[in-house]
Parts: C-alpha cells; sequence; structure tokens
C-alpha cells in the first residue's frame, strides 16, 4: 500500500512469537480504498500455492471478525503450510480518521494489542 507516510516496529515475544505494528496516514477516502484493495486481494482466494525460494507452501486465508472501533475494520488469519509445519499469522487493520493501524502477527498477540493499538488512534 502506498500512502503519505508510514512507519512501523517489529516485536519479537520469545522463539516463535511476533508482532508487527504497521501506521499509515493519507487522505480517508485513500486509507479507506488502499486497505478495501489489501483486504479483497488478500481474501478472495481462500487456498494457493506460492512458494519461498523453492519451497512449495500452501497458503489458507480466512475472514476473521474485526474490532468495530473504526470507520474502516477488518480482520483475516493467514495459515503457511509446508514441508516444516505451519505457520499461523492474523492481521486486524482499522481506520480512523486519516490514520490506519494494522497489526500482523501471532494470533493471540495481534487479539491481545489490538485494543491498545487503536486506544491511540484519533477520535473518529
Amino acid at each position: 500500500m502506498q500512502f503519505a507516510a508510514k512507519t512501523s516496529a517489529g516485536f519479537t515475544f520469545g522463539a516463535n512469537s511476533t508482532l508487527g505494528e504497521e501506521l499509515h496516514s493519507d487522505a480517508p477516502s485513500k486509507l479507506s480504498a488502499g486497505l478495501r484493495r489489501l483486504v479483497q486481494a488478500q481474501t478472495s482466494c481462500p487456498t494457493y500455492t506460492m512458494t519461498s525460494g523453492s519451497t512449495p507452501l500452501t497458503v489458507t486465508v480466512r475472514k476473521d471478525d474485526a474490532p468495530d472501533r473504526g470507520s474502516d475494520a477488518y480482520a483475516y488469519t493467514t495459515t503457511l503450510t509446508g514441508p516444516g509445519g505451519s505457520q499461523v499469522l492474523k492481521t486486524a487493520a482499522v481506520r480512523r480518521s486519516n490514520v490506519l493501524v494494522m497489526l500482523v502477527g501471532a494470533p493471540s498477540l495481534v487479539d491481545r494489542h489490538i485494543e491498545a493499538a487503536i486506544a491511540k488512534l484519533p477520535a473518529s
């Protein structure tokens, strides 16, 4: 997504638990349209195959309930399965006014931290 401003941070909570946070700022209509395109692209094909290097991965995507705390809110879970096992990532995104927050990481970490991230957004 290309917006006027972006910042991101990553956090590690042990060997296999990570959480990434992105903040985007732009005109509300541009944020809404970009977020909608991203979610439609990610959830339009519930199962597909991709490669990481030469390793085939099966990717499964399902929509989740999103926090009802902003003008736009979306959530989905992605499961990547390959020869070494599976990795599950959750994405949750909420827009208020001209700011969008997106968390990506272990589902339990996204669920635990999304409300705190939303609380930092400007009032609607």
